[in-house]
C-alpha cells in the first residue's frame, strides 16, 4: 500500500488556484439538490470524483474527500432528494435519478476546471448501490469504488440467507424513515419488489466487469456483511470475465471506525493509478 496522502509538503499560500470549497445548488427533477464541491489546488483541469453517501447519510466520508483533494482530485458530494435539506421526497429510484442529475450537471458546467474525460465514483453503504448502478450505466464513469456496499436489491434473498443481516437491513430502513422526507418501509419494499430484475448488483456485473472496480469489505460489518452484499456481485463480475476487480477486506465495522487511515490509503492508491493515463480507453 503506497498511500499517496501528503499532510503538509505542498502549500499554495497567497497565489491563484488554491484548494477551495463550493456550495452548489443543483437543479433536480424534484427541486434543489444540495451539493459541496471540494476543488484541488493547482492550475489546469483536475479529475473529478462523485462521492455518494448511504442511508440516511450520517456518515459522509468527508475525510476521504479531503484526502482525495490533496491528491489532486475534485470531489463532489451531495444529498439525495428528501434528505438533509434537498427538496422532494426520498426514494431508491430517486437516488439513482439524482446521481445522474449530478453527473450531467458537472458534465455541462464549466468554471471548475474539471477534466471531463476523467470522472470516477465512490459510494459507501447504500451509496455503493447508487455508485455501482451509475457506473454500470454511464460510460463517463471510468472507474468506481464501493465501500461496504449495501446491495439493497438483494433484500428478499438476504432475508432468507441470513436472518441477522436481514433484520439489520430492516431496522436501518425503518430508522432512516425518521430522517428522510416521504420515506416509509412500505415505499422501500414496494420499490425493491418492482425492481427485482435491475436493482441487485449482480444484474449489472457484466457492465462493471468492463471497468476498474474497487470493493472494500469489512469483516466485522453487522449491517452489510460481505457474504450477503459483496461476494455475490464480486463472483458475477469474475464470471463475466472481469479482470479489473480489486477487493480489500478490513477487520473493522460498517463505517471503518477504527480503520479510517487504512481505508483512505486503499482508496487513494486505487484512484492514483487512474492518474497515470489521460484516457482509459472506454468509448
Amino acid at each position: 500500500m503506497k498511500c499517496l496522502i501528503n499532510y503538509g509538503e505542498i502549500h499554495y499560500g497567497n497565489v491563484p488556484h488554491r484548494p477551495d470549497q463550493h456550495g452548489i445548488i443543483i437543479p433536480g427533477a424534484r427541486g434543489r439538490l444540495l451539493a459541496t464541491l471540494y476543488t484541488a489546488g493547482g492550475n489546469g483541469e483536475h479529475p473529478l470524483i462523485l462521492l455518494f453517501h448511504g442511508i440516511p447519510g450520517n456518515e459522509q466520508n468527508l475525510d476521504l474527500a479531503q484526502a482525495l483533494r490533496r491528491d489532486g482530485f475534485h470531489v463532489l458530494t451531495f444529498h439525495y432528494s428528501g434528505s438533509w435539506g434537498s427538496d422532494g421526497e426520498y426514494g431508491l429510484k430517486h437516488n439513482l435519478e439524482d446521481a445522474e442529475t449530478v453527473l450531467e450537471y458537472m458534465l455541462q458546467t464549466d468554471g471548475f476546471d474539471v477534466d471531463k474525460d476523467r470522472i470516477y465514483a465512490i459510494g459507501h453503504s447504500l451509496g455503493g448501490f447508487v455508485c455501482g448502478q451509475l457506473s454500470a450505466k454511464r460510460k463517463e464513469i471510468k472507474a468506481c469504488a464501493l465501500l461496504m456496499p449495501c446491495d439493497i436489491g438483494r433484500y428478499d434473498k438476504i432475508q432468507e440467507e441470513n436472518s441477522f443481516a436481514g433484520k439489520s437491513m430492516s431496522t436501518i430502513l425503518q430508522e432512516s424513515t425518521h430522517w428522510l422526507r416521504g420515506a416509509s418501509i412500505a415505499s422501500f419494499l414496494k420499490e425493491i419488489q418492482e425492481n427485482q430484475s435491475t436493482f441487485p448488483l449482480e444484474t449489472i456485473a457484466k457492465e462493471l466487469a468492463e471497468k476498474p472496480v474497487l470493493c472494500v469489505e469489512a469483516s466485522l460489518d453487522r449491517h452489510t456483511p460481505p457474504s450477503s452484499h459483496c461476494h455475490p456481485f464480486e463472483r458475477q463480475i469474475l464470471a463475466a470475465g472481469g479482470t479489473q476487480l480489486t477487493v480489500h477486506s478490513l477487520k473493522t465495522d460498517h463505517s471503518a471506525s477504527d480503520y479510517r487511515i487504512e481505508l483512505i490509503c486503499i482508496v487513494t492508491d486505487f484512484f492514483a493509478e487512474m492518474l497515470s493515463e489521460k484516457d482509459l480507453g472506454y468509448s
